[in-house]
């Protein structure tokens, strides 16, 4: 009903106030809502109380853009180079900027008994569902208690195994843990992230369901939870889009787990027991993906490991989610629009549904963005973090180190070989502008592909020679 009463206004008022040049553009608002956040954040992490020593602007910069894009990526050491005070401003970071903005702004309008306008909510439809068929409020009250509660109950099983800290300090580190692990940020209080926990089956267990459930997708994981109709017995029947999700994010985890176990026989896991080393490759398949969290150190994987995490990273969450990537979705269209056009489909199908051309527009538009995105980035990087005359500048092996972090930095995944401490200037900027891209693609790409194009003249036709 609401819906409805905002779309006809939509329509009846498109041509006279949604077009004219003094309307504020709903997805510039959300941009600049993150920009000040980040620039909230910097000012915070800049204070006295807020770091163990002087933070330096950029460190500051580079932390809060981290943490309000859900990436992960730190040029400093986060445990030792801030207080406790600039661990809650992280942790105050990290949950706005997973649940996002317009979350946290539809709840302030809601509470105050007010209605979300048409734009504020299609902007809020575009974080979490394709369709305009549920209302913000009942978003809202299906978000922020799930959120909340799985973070209070990773909280407490955290809390559970940090018996060597003191009260305050199990308390910090158990929220932190829980806000970082659900939202996919990747930062933790420990100096090497989660290794020292590596065959800690608890802590293990604990966040990659907490990475799962933050990086599924709110609107699926809210269709699978009344799956079962307990009235009358039955299974009810689920979009497209999640059975899309469930099904992608299942090949995911499961491929990571053969191709993570075939790559690291004789490596990782050589010497370890194979309880130890399903945790580690189990850790890996589900955080690798998007949390940024990593219970090895990643320079010791194989090349192939490290290659597979290029694709995997890029690949991402699902669409609604704290995750990065392109979405798997995104890369679930990309490949039946390949498979159907090799079995000679006009319409790209699956499931027994056709999905909208459209729809396949976008994910190819998102999929080139991002590809020029990354190797933009990449280039950029290997011109000004490798001199030329060097002895690297002739050698390939930087480039793998380069472009896992770039591809980190837009899936907003946090994982690195190392190179993120050792950034330029001029490349924490480049990794900045990246993340941020990562952050709010999904946003501009809508946004710019939503409308319909108008039909206009073409020029003639004249085919070229391909293949």
């Amino acid at each position: 009903m609401l819906r409805s009463k905002y779309q006809m206004l939509a329509d009846s008022l498109s041509e006279n106030i949604f077009k004219t040049k003094t309307q504020a553009n709903p997805i510039m608002l959300v941009v600049l809502a993150y920009l000040l956040l980040i620039a909230v954040g910097t000012a915070l992490l800049s204070l006295p109380q807020a770091g163990e020593r002087p933070v330096s602007l950029i460190e500051a910069f580079f932390t809060s853009m981290s943490a309000v894009c859900v990436t992960g990526l730190s040029v400093v050491d986060i445990s030792s180079t801030y207080t406790d005070v600039g661990h809650w401003f992280i942790v105050v970071l990290m949950q706005l900027g997973g649940l996002g903005i317009m979350t946290a702004s539809t709840t302030l309008i809601l509470l105050a008994g007010m209605h979300p306008g048409f734009s504020h909510q299609s902007v809020f439809f575009s974080e979490f569902t394709q369709e305009g068929n549920i209302d913000a409020g009942r978003i809202l009250r299906a978000v922020i208690p799930f959120t909340f509660v799985l973070e209070l109950i990773g909280g407490i099983v955290y809390f559970t195994q940090f018996e060597s800290m003191d009260m305050y300090n199990r308390i910090l580190c158990s929220t932190f843990q829980a806000v970082s692990s659900f939202c996919g940020v990747g930062f933790t209080l420990f100096p090497n992230s989660l290794e020292g926990f590596q065959y800690n089956p608890v802590m293990n267990i604990t966040t990659c369901i907490l990475v799962l459930a933050g990086g599924f997708g709110f609107l699926a994981i809210a269709e699978l939870r009344y799956i079962f109709d307990f009235k009358h017995k039955e299974i009810r029947r689920v979009s497209l889009h999640t059975r899309i999700a469930t099904y992608g994010t299942i090949i995911v985890i499961l491929a990571s787990i053969l191709v993570f176990s075939f790559t690291e026989w004789n490596n990782l896991f050589n010497g370890h027991t194979i309880g130890e080393n399903a945790q580690s490759v189990l850790f890996m398949a589900f955080t690798s993906r998007t949390a940024g969290l990593n219970s090895v150190n990643i320079p010791d994987l194989t090349q192939a490991s490290l290659f597979f995490f290029i694709i995997i990273m890029f690949i991402g969450a699902n669409p609604g989610s704290c995750g990065g990537g392109i979405k798997i979705t995104t890369a679930a269209v990309i490949g039946l629009l390949g498979l159907n056009r090799l079995l000679g489909r006009e319409k790209t199908q699956v499931l027994g549904r056709t999905i909208p051309n459209n729809t396949v527009d976008k994910a190819i538009r998102i999929f080139v963005v991002a590809m020029v995105v990354i190797a933009g980035a990449t280039l950029v990087l290997l011109c000004t973090e490798i001199p030329s005359g060097t002895a690297y500048s002739a050698n390939s092996s930087p480039f793998l180190k380069i472009l896992f972090e770039v591809v980190s930095a837009y899936a907003t995944c946090g994982l690195s070989m190392g190179l993120t401490e050792e950034l330029s200037t001029v490349g924490k900027i480049v990794i900045c502008c990246v993340m941020f891209i990562g952050r709010m693609g999904p946003l501009f790409l809508i946004s710019a592909v939503a409308g319909k194009l108008q039909d206009t003249a073409y020029y003639a036709e004249e085919d070229i020679m391909v293949g």
